[in-house]
């Protein structure tokens, strides 16, 4: 990889979000902390699990001015760009770029469907103009299952050549081993990333750069070993933990359900908090929630 520092298991960090539904920097500011100390590279804000669809780029621009004022190093996030419109996408690189953040992940435009490869790529290239065309390192984020738009190879080869070393990675979030497996012999210059805990093993001994999910809020320290150790004999209790974790989280609710953990780890209700349209879960929906992380190996123990 051209970009050998972009690598290893990248959380896609969750929002807390304050009554009236503003983005609680201070909070973010502390579980990014947190993340950094417990073995992720990097921390990739307002993405899917952090609601990035849900909050406007001015919302997001000015927690990103908070979290950099709270004293996070902005070389260790990787904001997310979430949406289809040209000046939000812009506004929101640009706001990322002033900070000198590591990169960003870049959502494809959404709604209009079967868009050519040709209109995808003029939507990055306008959204980088109306950021100033500023020298920041784009991350593709293949979601297709919400986006309805997928970054096939074909697609990320015209990236390529359109943008050269500026598209420094993708992230795959199809679920799909082999897919992710594919892009990384196909682009081995560039950091090719799963969304998924079960994918990672095999995907960094192929030759891929790791993960950015939502798994390592709870569970970062044991996923940094088994990207260490993907395929080791010594590992292979975690990544069983992994995948029964996953199943147990997206049963829940996945996003609500991680914040769910996080409030009873940290002791703070305020976490459990999503935006709408998203609803918290039931006291007694957490409480079945933990009870099933237990026969993981989880220990629910408050870390406030």
């Amino acid at each position: 990889m051209l970009h050998s520092d972009l690598k290893g298991v990248v959380a896609a960090a969750v929002t807390p979000v304050t009554g009236t539904y503003s983005i609680d920097a201070r909070r973010l500011a502390e579980h990014v902390e947190i993340l950094l100390a417990d073995g992720c590279s990097f921390v990739s804000t307002f993405g899917t699990t952090g609601e990035g669809a849900s909050l406007s780029t001015t919302q997001k621009a000015g927690a990103l001015d908070e979290l950099i004022a709270l004293g996070i190093d902005p070389a260790k996030l990787i904001p997310a760009v979430m949406t289809p419109a040209l000046d939000e996408a812009g506004g929101m690189i640009a706001a990322a770029a002033k900070h000198g953040c590591r990169g960003v992940l870049v959502l494809p435009p959404f709604f209009y469907n079967d868009p050519s490869h040709e209109g995808l790529v003029g939507f990055v290239g306008e959204a980088l103009n109306r950021a100033g065309k500023p020298d920041i390192g784009v991350l593709l984020y293949n979601i297709p299952r919400f986006t309805g738009v997928p970054f096939d190879a074909p697609l990320v080869s015209s990236l390529i050549k359109a943008f050269g070393t500026q598209i420094v990675g993708i992230k795959d979030s199809t679920g799909d081993e082999a897919n992710s497996i594919s892009l990384a012999q196909d682009f081995p210059d560039i950091s090719v990333f799963t969304g998924d805990d079960r994918v990672m093993p095999g995907l960094v001994s192929a030759g891929g750069a790791g993960m950015i999910g939502g798994m390592p809020n709870l569970f970062a320290p044991e996923l940094r070993r088994v990207f260490e150790n993907p395929l080791a004999p010594e590992t292979k209790p975690l990544r069983d933990r992994a995948a029964q974790r996953i199943d147990v989280i997206d049963s829940s609710g996945s996003l609500v359900a991680i914040k769910a953990v996080m409030a009873a780890r940290l002791a703070d209700p305020e976490w459990a908090r999503p935006l709408p349209p998203l609803q918290a879960l039931s006291p007694m929906q957490a409480d079945t929630l933990l009870a099933a992380l237990a026969k993981t190996g989880y220990e629910p123990q408050t870390q406030k």
